[in-house]
């Protein structure tokens, strides 16, 4: 069997999960996404300065104590929140890419946004890529973003 054919059945393998009438769902959606951060400074100027995504919290991590936990506004109700780990070696390196990591995290923007984004990337020769109107970069810990044009009603 040739792979197209291969992959064409377990996506229709993968429909059996796929509810036939609308199902309430058990969570309210995501508050927010825990990321591993190297420098959290460098992370807050990107994501303020470039991205233009406020940052709104700093505050201790409840866990240990020696980190700092950072929360940037990504929209929606929705937060990025960094934490550093400086006494943790390998917590300071960027993890190879592979099953269980985040491919991208994808952000809907207005074609307005994207475009003064761009220009900010552009001015700051920031590397990204555009594929299907998505702008797709790295933010300074190597976190995959997509930022997603959504069309105004």
């Amino acid at each position: 069997m040739e792979i197209r054919e291969q992959m064409l059945e377990k996506r229709e393998r993968l429909r059996r999960w796929i509810p036939s009438s609308r199902v309430e769902n058990s969570a309210g959606g995501a508050n927010h996404i825990a990321v591993y951060a190297k420098d959290l400074e460098a992370t807050a100027a990107f994501y303020t300065e470039v991205m233009g995504m406020p940052l709104i919290e700093v505050i201790d991590n409840r866990d240990v104590p020696e980190s700092t936990h950072m929360n940037v506004d990504i929209g929606g109700g929705m937060m990025l929140s960094f934490f550093d780990f400086p006494h943790i070696p390998r917590l300071r390196r960027r993890a190879p890419e592979g099953v269980g990591n985040v491919m991208h995290i994808a952000l809907e923007i207005t074609e307005g946004r994207k475009a003064e984004v761009k220009s900010r990337l552009d001015a700051k020769g920031i590397d990204y890529q555009e594929i299907g109107g998505s702008v797709y970069l790295k933010d300074p810990n190597g976190l995959g973003i997509e930022l997603l044009p959504i069309t105004s009603a």
